[in-house]
């Protein structure tokens, strides 16, 4: 892996110390190489959320189709049938397109949030976030 990323499987991971939007953290990844985390198995959750003690941008959004969560390699999240959102017992579980903040909704997926850090969550994509880069797929 270059200098500063971390080697993990057959990927290596950037982590950022700097927050963006999603889209501006989105185009960082891919001017290092890489592109936003494409998480696909329970064993690369587990690494990316042992690695950070905050929430971080990952590659996922439902921008062009509410409910319809992409990758940012354009396949459908329901391809893989890989998913770590929350849910809580008491509700409401994640996606919630919570739009009290930002009316337009939360349309991009962040790994945890101020309490979790093992769960996906949607967040609205103008929030500042530190994010997980990835290459070597």
């Amino acid at each position: 892996c270059e200098k500063g990323w971390k080697y993990f499987g057959l990927n290596c991971y950037y982590f950022s110390t700097s927050k963006l939007n999603w889209t501006r953290s989105r185009d960082e990844c891919v001017e290092k190489g890489g592109h936003l985390v494409i998480i696909t198995s329970k064993a690369e959750q587990v690494y990316v959320y042992s690695q950070i003690q905050e929430t971080h941008w990952i590659g996922l959004n439902d921008l062009e189709t509410e409910g319809k969560w992409m990758w940012v390699n354009n396949q459908p999240l329901q391809e893989t049938g890989v998913m770590f959102w929350f849910s809580a017992p008491e509700g409401p579980n994640e996606p919630d397109n919570w739009k009290m903040v930002d009316p337009s909704g939360e349309n991009c997926g962040a790994l945890g949030n101020v309490a979790y850090t093992n769960y996906w969550f949607d967040a609205s994509c103008s929030e500042l976030k530190k994010f997980i880069c990835e290459n070597g797929e």
